[in-house]
Formats: C-alpha cells, sequence, structure tokens
C-alpha cells in the first residue's frame, strides 16, 4: 500500500473561539482568515476594522513561510539542508536567532525537542510504501542532535557537522510566526485580538471589557468541548499537538507525524497536547516535545516547569482531558 498523507480536515476547530451571547450591546469584532503554511490562518481583534494591520500581518505570515518551510526549496531552511554540511551558510539575523533559540528550547526539552529530528523524520516521509528499516534508521540516527549544528549569530553563519543533517522547523515556526503577527498588530495600535494559525494561538486583551473565550474540543467528537477558558488581560499563547492533526499510513498502518529524536521512529499515543504559556514560539515546541515525552512523567513535568507551560492531554483512545500537575 502506497504511503498517503492525511491532514484532518476540522484540525484547525480543534480550538474554537467563543463570543459573549449576553452582551446588550456587541462589541465591534473583526476577523479576517486567509491561508498559508500549510492551514488556514486567522485574525480576530476588537475595534474598527484597519486594513494596514491586516495586509501586514498577511504579507509577513508569506514571509516566514518563505523563508522556514522545509518544503520550499528557496527557504532559508532548504538552503541550509543542501549546503551547510560543506562549508559556513549565511543567513539572516533573525533565521539564525531562531535556530539558536530552537537548540536552546532542545536543551530546556531534555532532547525531547529537536531540530535535527528530520534526519531521520525524512526517512518516513520519503519511504514510498515501505516501512524504514530499522537498520538505517539507526544509521541516521547518528546525525540528530543539537551538537549536529556549529551556530555562529554573531556572524549569522550556520555550519552542519554532517552531509546526513537535516533540520526541519516546523516545530517551533507557526509559533514563530504567531508570536511576529502580534507584534504588528500592537505596533498598529491594537492591543485586543486572538491570532489564530492552524488551531495555534496568542489571546491578548480583551474584547470591550469581556474576556476572550477558547475551548478545548476532542478531535475525536467534534460536538464536545473538554475544556473552556477564558481570558481577558496580558497575552496568552495556546499551542495544540497530536496525531489527530497530522498523520500518514504506509502498509496499512498509520504513523504519526511526529518523530521522537530519540529514537527516529513516530511517537505512539499522543491523540493531541494542547500548552498554555506566555509566548507562542516556546509555547508552540513546549506543546511538540510534550507529544514526544508523553509517556514519562518526569520529563513532562520538566517540560512544564522550565517552559512555564500548563499543559492538558489527550492520550491513546482517552476522551477525558488530563490536566497535568507538577
Amino acid at each position: 500500500m502506497e504511503k498517503t498523507w492525511f491532514l484532518t480536515a476540522l484540525s484547525v476547530l480543534f480550538i474554537i473561539i467563543y463570543f459573549c451571547c449576553g452582551c446588550t450591546k456587541k462589541p465591534e469584532v473583526q476577523n479576517i482568515t486567509f491561508s498559508g503554511m500549510g492551514t488556514i490562518l486567522s485574525v480576530i481583534y476588537a475595534g474598527e476594522r484597519n486594513e494596514a494591520a491586516e495586509n501586514a500581518v498577511k504579507k509577513d505570515a508569506e514571509t516566514v513561510e518563505n523563508e522556514l518551510s522545509y518544503y520550499k526549496e528557496s527557504s532559508f531552511v532548504s538552503i541550509l539542508n543542501r549546503e551547510a554540511h560543506e562549508k559556513e551558510t549565511a543567513v539572516p539575523p533573525h533565521v539564525c536567532g531562531l535556530i539558536e533559540k530552537s537548540l536552546e528550547y532542545g536543551k530546556m526539552s531534555g532532547g525531547f525537542f529537536d531540530i535535527t529530528y528530520k534526519s531521520t523524520g525524512a526517512l518516513w516521509e520519503n519511504s514510498g510504501n515501505k516501512i524504514p528499516d530499522d537498520k538505517i534508521i539507526e544509521e541516521k540516527q547518528r546525525f540528530v542532535g543539537e551538537d549536529k549544528l556549529n551556530v555562529n549569530c554573531s556572524e549569522n553563519k550556520i555550519k552542519f557537522a554532517g552531509d546526513g543533517v537535516k533540520i526541519d522547523l516546523g516545530g517551533v515556526a507557526k509559533g514563530y510566526a504567531i508570536d511576529r503577527a502580534g507584534e504588528i498588530l500592537k505596533k498598529y495600535g491594537i492591543e485586543n485580538f486572538i491570532v489564530n494559525y492552524g488551531g495555534d494561538m496568542l489571546i491578548c486583551g480583551n474584547k470591550a471589557g469581556k474576556p476572550w473565550t477558547v475551548g478545548i474540543r476532542n478531535p475525536a467528537n467534534q460536538s464536545e468541548i473538554l475544556k473552556k477558558i477564558e481570558l481577558s488581560s496580558g497575552c496568552t499563547a495556546i499551542a495544540t499537538s497530536g496525531d489527530y492533526e497530522r498523520f500518514f499510513v504506509i502498509e496499512g498502518q498509520t504513523f504519526s507525524h511526529i518523530v521522537n529524536p530519540k529514537t527516529g521512529h513516530p511517537v505512539k499515543g499522543a491523540k493531541s497536547v494542547t500548552a498554555i504559556g506566555k509566548n507562542a514560539a516556546s509555547t508552540d515546541a513546549a506543546a511538540t516535545a510534550v507529544s514526544v515525552a508523553l509517556h514519562e512523567k518526569e520529563a513532562v513535568k520538566k517540560i512544564m516547569e522550565f517552559f512555564n507551560v500548563k499543559i492538558y492531554t489527550l492520550d491513546g483512545d482517552d476522551s477525558v482531558l488530563t490536566e497535568w500537575q507538577l
């Protein structure tokens, strides 16, 4: 059977936005929706429409995708994957900074988040109709690890340790893009908003004094709301990860798209992980790390502590949302 990739059509609705229904006078709320990064992107904000801000956010999302996508040949990630094993390769300061920060996230996660996972992860994506051989995975695993990258952001140059090293910023790029979108909105004077990129969010301020409310939805039962969260001040990031969203089938077997960087194999049982923090990029990385570390209780607690996030999980066939405690 040929390998098939799936992206669930309703995955972007895993977190649903609720609006106040009991208000005598509904506040003015703007909503724009557009496509990018392989998903649906949207921005909701309170107040009068600001087309300049909307256009700036759309343009920036396109820029982030063009610069950081593993799948675009002209992206800096692809250039590094082609050239950085041969020579130090120059990248813009913000790209170097994100890669450096991603390596820091890897250390914070105990290695459960690792942008070099693609060194083995690519085997699963490009396997055709055959499950990758364990010996080949083991061979490729020697190219996985933060020590396989030499990142020099004083000169904005990056060097890989070998021809087999590959990076993928997919576990942090969406959160990074969301943080950038939030900064753009604030520059245009918009303080009360929700940036929602494929179910990952940055929620800031409130809606005319009323809290923004989000609901965590059961991906197996779209009508079931597992938890509602009200937010009315400051900024809060929410990121979701898990095999509910994206998976592939090889030889009749279903595999998560999330690959454990420690083993080179797709993770099992992580139906969904929701992380709640203050920064979208770090919260995005934390959600990915917990998806990998899910069955190692102490590792999850360390991730929660180091990333300063709350964690909610659905494990395997369980339809009960678990709130993790330190």
